[in-house]
Formats: C-alpha cells, sequence, structure tokens
C-alpha cells in the first residue's frame, strides 16, 4: 500500500476533511454578504463547537454501544438527549460565553428550527458514516478470514504423499531404472507448484492439469499393475483460470480408499470437460475394503474440502455424489 493511499486511508485525515469542509459550508451558508470573509470562518469555527460534541458523542458512544449493538430504542432516546444537549452547548456559548469577551460581538442569529435541523443532519451523517466504517472494516475482516480458510484448504493435500513418491524413487534407484530422473523432476515440479505457486487466488487451467498429471504419474509408480488409472480432457483450456488444488484432495482419496487396500483390480477414472466458460470434473474410482469406507468415512476429509472451498468460491457449483457397493463418484460443474 503505497504513502499516498494509507494517507487517504488515515482516520485523522478523514476527520480534518470533513471538519475544514464543514467549516467552510457553514461559514458560507451564514455569510452576511456573497464574499467569504474571516469573521465568517471565526463564526463557523465558534459554531462547531456544539457540531463536535455532538457527533463524537455520536460516535464513540452511541452508536457502538447502542445502535451497533441492537439496543435501537435507547439510541433513539440518547440520541435525542445528545441533540438536546448540544443545544444548550450552542445557546451556552453565544448567549453566556461570547458576551463575556469585550472584543467579540457575535450573537446567534438562527432560529432554532434550523439550528435543529443542521444538528439532525450532522448526527445522521454522522451515524452513516460510523456504520459505513464498520462495514468496510467487517469486509476486510471477513476478506482476511476468507483468505486464511482458502489457504488452509488449498494445503491439505496429504504430505504423507511426498513421502511415498520418496520411497518409490528410491527403490527405482535402487533397481537403476531409467525413469529415475524424470521422476524426481515431476516430484520437484509437483513440491514447488504447491508450495509456491498455490498462494495465487486463480492459476491458468493447463497448469493444474499439467500437475494432476504430475501427480498421476507419481501415484503410478506406486499402483499395482492392475491398477487403471485414466485422466481424459475435454475442450479448450487455454486462456481458461481456475482455484488452485480444487481437485486434488478428490483424487487423493480416490488412492487412498479405492486403489489402497483392495484385493481386485483398482481404476481411477477422471473426466473433465470445458465448454466455453463451463467446466465439468468427474472421478470415479472402486470402493476399496478399508475401515474408513466401511464406517461411511469415504473421502470424509477431502470431500469436505472441496465443499468449503466450491462454497467460498464458486458458490454456484452443483456437486454431486454417487456412492454405490462397488463405485464412488463426484460430479462437478462450475464456470470458471
Amino acid at each position: 500500500m503505497s504513502f499516498l493511499t494509507k494517507l487517504i486511508n488515515s482516520k485523522w485525515i478523514q476527520h480534518l476533511a470533513f471538519w475544514v469542509l464543514s467549516i467552510y459550508v457553514i461559514g458560507s451558508y451564514f455569510s452576511i454578504s456573497s464574499i467569504f470573509k474571516f469573521i465568517d470562518i471565526i463564526y463557523a469555527l465558534v459554531f462547531h463547537i456544539p457540531l463536535l460534541l455532538l457527533v463524537y458523542v455520536n460516535l464513540n458512544l452511541l452508536v457502538p454501544r447502542f445502535l451497533q449493538v441492537r439496543k435501537y430504542f435507547l439510541f433513539l432516546v440518547l440520541s435525542a438527549a445528545n441533540l438536546g444537549l448540544a443545544y444548550l452547548v450552542h445557546e451556552l456559548v453565544f448567549e453566556i460565553v461570547l458576551p463575556l469577551i469585550p472584543s467579540i460581538y457575535m450573537v446567534s442569529f438562527i432560529d432554532w428550527q434550523i439550528l435543529v435541523q443542521i444538528f439532525v443532519i450532522y448526527l445522521t451523517v454522522s451515524t452513516l458514516f460510523k456504520l459505513s466504517r464498520s462495514w468496510y472494516t467487517l469486509q476486510n475482516v471477513e476478506k482476511e478470514k476468507l483468505a486464511l480458510e482458502l489457504s488452509s484448504l488449498k494445503t491439505q493435500v496429504n504430505p504423507h504423499f511426498f513421502f511415498n513418491s520418496l520411497n518409490s524413487i528410491y527403490s527405482l534407484a535402487l533397481k537403476k531404472d531409467d525413469r529415475t530422473p524424470e521422476v524426481v523432476l515431476e516430484l520437484s515440479e509437483l513440491m514447488r507448484y504447491m508450495l509456491y505457486e498455490v498462494g495465487d487466488e486463480k492459476v491458468p487451467l493447463t497448469k493444474e492439469i499439467e500437475i494432476m498429471n504430475a501427480y498421476l504419474d507419481l501415484q503410478r509408480l506406486r499402483a499395482d499393475e492392475s491398477t487403471r488409472i485414466d485422466f481424459k480432457v475435454e475442450g479448450e483450456v487455454e486462456d481458461k483460470m481456475i482455484a488452485p488444488l480444487l481437485f486434488f484432495p478428490l483424487i487423493e482419496n480416490s488412492f487412498k480408499h479405492g486403489v489402497k487396500g483392495t484385493s481386485q483390480a483398482a481404476y481411477v477414472d477422471i473426466r473433465m470437460s470445458i465448454h466455453e466458460n463451463e467446466l465439468e470434473f468427474e472421478i470415479s474410482n472402486n470402493q476399496g475394503q478399508v475401515d474408513d469406507v466401511e464406517h461411511g468415512k469415504f473421502g470424509g476429509i477431502g470431500l469436505e474440502n472441496v465443499r468449503k472451498r466450491l462454497n467460498l468460491i464458486y458458490s454456484s457449483a452443483d456437486l454431486q455424489i454417487q456412492n454405490t457397493l462397488d463405485m464412488f463418484t463426484v460430479k462437478i460443474k462450475l464456470t470458471l
């Protein structure tokens, strides 16, 4: 944030600008001539004594202590008392204090109805100012909370995957497999992406697909020869952006709960299609014979992760789940 932006957003600068403008408007309004003179500034300054009391009692006491906590009746009663207090201070200043100063001759020649109207305007404006500032602050807090929650969700890809991948690479190295350098590069690229590039709100869809393919290649190293792993993409993916790692928890769960711990032929089938700005993602896998599945906890953490991120980023997305005895499928439709 630049110095100028910080200066503009400063509460003191905003208040100072408001009162300078207010003094000019009041001075011009009550000026007895068409030319704004020094005496008009003095009159406006004195006139602002009850206004300052009225506004800051409202800003610092009435609005935060009563209006914002929904004590509306008390707020109205105390606001009326605040108006009465401001009126008394105005009369005290112009009728008692100023006549005691010989060098100053200044009287309040304004009708009390107009005076009350001016006080009501300042009371209303200060209330709206306080509420709008509170709303702006709340919005910033919500944005920060949202950013923190999204950041947390993006980092929930299972860290054990990296350790298992390193073990697989270690096994390849012992066998002097020619694929070892390529696999190391794939794991390095995947780790770099997850550590450094997912901080952005959106990433190119082409990059996300590339990383998903790298993830699947590493999983193929650990999978049985009978395991089928397919990933097909249809449609135009160029110039499309998407939230990073959105589908990774689903892919990870497919391997954790489907491929793992099953004696029958396992599979992970992934389909992604893009039509203009509409994206459809579908992932299916066999039901693995693991405790989480038997207890009805299939994909709980990963699925909840995706559900939360869809609600936060793609609120109109459609999420469908099909859970049968031998297959688990998740379908997502969203607008990029």
